[in-house]
């Protein structure tokens, strides 16, 4: 031995008190003449390390608050805590943690996601037997994709969405590895295209859908819109009467021979509003558009009946009750909705949803047998008013029925693809072109269980992790509490 020196380390507090340690610890002599190093400090394995100045349990807890809070968050939480540490010495001990192997990966998931949106883009890698991360490209070029596939000859498996560089990259990357396209993104394609192509026909979803009592135009159903062009109190409603004036107006200086231009800039309206009032067929058409515009309580409306039908009329319980259900209105809405049926205006059917293009789109893409009776009447009379929904319809519930129930009798999606190719609208054209050029991975994901799930999880996480950084750490950084993270 050759000396004792004093060595000040900080640990973990107690009870809300800081805690130091002064540790007397000896300094002893090389006995090997040839060393270089005379003498060298005596080390407490699991207390400490050389030059520190925490001890290894506080390090430890200090780096697992980093991994999940980050550099900023993590610091405030230290201060209640009675530690004393700043963001900077947070983000150096992840950046200090050596990365994890990847080890043998045979059945791989792949997957993008926005490092600045719009703009940066980077590539997650899982290991779908384990559901963790274990690498994140810079990218998500095709090129990146291959390069690492050629240093992991053992993958067999792909898991991916339908990204055409995901799929050029395995190619060229893994040539024996088999492609498995995600079977929920094939079904947002498909809902995107029937979306567009509702949005095309959206003309047709302006009539309001007839119930059974509506018989002729002078029957309940024409007393039901006088009704709703009217206030609670019997007066025509503000929107209305504005309407009708602005029509009237408009309609006038046209036939003066006035420009859209000018009238637009005398009514001080824009120049869209006016074309619409211009080229409306009539003022029934405008005030079609402005009596059915959505509200919050649309979606509850059938709801309410049924449970004024079943006694319940206090607008306060229903509203709790349609609160759980999703509403973010107030009961206000409710009391004013319920005013009618209080006057004695009792609907003698459910009242019929609104029709918008989400709502309809959803119809669509729902289960046929989940489908309520007003629901299915609603889209049966969509499909008769519009041949072009009907075929829609039909296609899209085809090939959900082949996602759903991975159902792929042979030939069954060339058979899809060759008749939409035949006779389905251009936005469901330009999807079976796409799952032409993928068939192979859409195959597989017909005939097979791979899915994407674990991907998508842990790419909700990564957004979490984002967050919490605000977008102001590096990639690296953001690498490694990915991969790090618990």
């Amino acid at each position: 031995m050759h000396c004792y020196y004093q060595r000040t380390l900080a640990d973990r507090p107690v009870a809300g008190r800081r805690v130091r340690i002064e540790l007397r610890a000896r300094r002893l002599v090389c006995g090997n003449g040839q060393c270089d190093r005379r003498t060298f400090a005596e080390q407490l394995p699991g207390l400490t390390h050389r030059h520190a100045r925490r001890t290894d349990a506080l390090t430890a807890q200090l780096t697992d608050v980093a991994l999940f809070l980050g550099g900023r968050p993590g610091a405030r939480l230290f201060q209640r805590m009675t530690i004393d540490t700043c963001e900077n010495t947070l983000l150096r001990l992840i950046r200090k943690l050596p990365l994890p192997s990847s080890g043998s990966v045979p059945h791989l998931g792949v997957d993008d996601f926005a490092v600045r949106r719009g703009r940066t883009y980077a590539t997650i890698l899982i290991d779908m037997a384990t559901h963790r991360p274990i690498d994140v490209l810079a990218d998500r070029a095709a090129a990146t994709f291959a390069s690492w596939l050629r240093d992991h000859p053992e993958v067999r498996i792909v898991c991916r969405d339908r990204a055409g560089s995901y799929r050029d990259g395995a190619q060229v990357g893994a040539p024996q590895a088999m492609q498995v396209a995600d079977a929920w993104h094939l079904l947002n394609n498909l809902a995107q295209a029937v979306e567009r192509v509702i949005g095309r026909h959206r003309a047709d979803l302006r009539q309001p859908l007839t119930s059974h009592d509506d018989r002729t135009d002078d029957g309940p159903a024409s007393e039901g819109r006088d009704h709703e062009e009217l206030d609670i109190h019997g007066r025509p409603r503000p929107l209305v009467a504005r309407t009708r004036d602005r029509h009237q107006q408009i309609h006038e200086r046209i036939e003066r021979g006035d420009s859209l231009r000018a009238i637009a800039r005398d009514l001080r309206l824009s120049r869209g509003t006016v074309n619409r009032f211009a080229h409306a067929a009539g003022v029934d058409e405008l005030l079609l558009a402005a009596i059915h515009r959505p509200v919050l309580i649309d979606d509850y409306r059938l709801y309410l009946h049924h449970r004024w039908m079943e006694g319940c009329a206090n607008a306060s319980a229903l509203t709790r009750e349609i609160q759980r259900l999703g509403y973010r209105g107030n009961v206000n809405t409710v009391r004013r909705h319920l005013k009618p049926y209080r006057n004695g205006a009792i609907p003698p059917t459910a009242p019929l949803p609104h029709l918008t293009v989400r709502r309809v789109t959803d119809w669509i893409m729902r289960r046929p047998e989940r489908l309520n009776d007003v629901e299915r009447k609603g889209l049966d009379e969509l499909c008769e008013r519009n041949p072009a929904l009907a075929t829609t319809v039909d296609y899209a519930r085809r090939l959900a029925l082949m996602v759903r129930d991975r159902r792929s009798e042979h030939l069954a999606l060339d058979v899809w693809m060759a008749d939409v190719r035949l006779d389905g609208q251009r936005e469901l054209r330009t999807l079976a072109n796409g799952m032409r050029r993928d068939r192979a991975a859409i195959q597989a994901a017909l005939t097979t269980t791979y899915t994407s799930g674990a991907v998508e999880g842990n790419v909700t996480r990564v957004k979490l992790l984002k967050r919490q950084m605000y977008g102001r750490a590096n990639f690296d950084l953001l690498r490694r509490r990915i991969l790090l993270s618990p």
